[in-house]
């Protein structure tokens, strides 16, 4: 079963708590290992969309640009680490200030396997103090569920509730409060076997009943796929 190694925040958590540019830079978590499973998620008080301006030597995959709440443009790129950082990885927006990232780093069970998504969902919730994402049931063991929750306000966080999730290691939230503020917060869930998810609850702990976009994505290792491979021998092996 994999396990949660690391975060690692711009800006970090706090009243103050200030990043006022179309462009960011986040600087991964020390002593990571080859084969950890990277998640950066991104979110922009406005309008705008996302992209990877410097991949630090990763290959990174976005899941999709969203601004399924008003004010609230959120995308989420991830890679499996190869190991060497040729630079901290740098994510830009289309405008706008109030910009945010956040990487949660996460270690597979066996350091050779590849990470792979699958039942990626975001939506906009109603505007409510306590917003629930709806559980699955994973394809695959060896997982790892990431939800998140992001706000058009500066919101602190509280009262995680769901079996099995959990954000240890983790901020309550993390804010930016450049002018037009915003908020984000997490949790996770690891499971060796495909087992239900179960749903997951964030409450609002101040500011009010914001609307809310939430995301959830699951990861899974296995084994590398083999460019080539033709199971059904149709082609001869690796197509030849």
């Amino acid at each position: 079963m994999a396990t949660f190694f690391g975060v690692s925040a711009v800006p970090v958590d706090g009243a103050a708590a200030v990043n006022a540019t179309t462009t960011i830079t986040i600087t991964p978590p020390a002593s990571m290992l080859e084969g950890d499973l990277v998640v950066v998620y991104t979110q922009q008080r406005g309008a705008v969309t996302w992209t990877n301006s410097n991949n630090g030597g990763q290959n990174w995959n976005a899941v999709g640009n969203s601004t399924a709440t008003a004010n609230v443009s959120m995308n989420t790129f991830w890679t499996r680490f190869n190991g060497t950082w040729a630079a901290n990885p740098v994510f830009t927006n289309t405008g706008g200030t109030c910009t945010s990232a956040v990487m949660l780093v996460f270690r597979p069970n066996t350091s050779t396997n590849d990470w792979f998504t699958e039942q990626i969902t975001t939506t906009a919730a109603a505007a409510a103090a306590t917003i629930t994402v709806t559980g699955i049931t994973p394809a695959n063991g060896n997982n790892v569920t990431i939800s998140s929750w992001m706000t058009a306000d500066d919101n602190t966080w509280g009262t995680l509730t769901g079996t099995n999730w959990v954000n240890t290691g983790l901020s309550a939230q993390y804010r930016n409060t450049s002018g037009t503020d915003q908020s984000m917060t997490f949790a996770y869930q690891l499971q060796g076997t495909a087992a239900p998810t179960n749903n997951v609850s964030q409450t609002q702990l101040t500011l009010g009943n914001d609307a809310t976009t939430w995301r959830r994505i699951t990861f899974y290792e296995a084994e590398p796929i083999l460019a080539g491979f033709d199971p059904m021998g149709t082609l001869g092996f690796f197509g030849l």
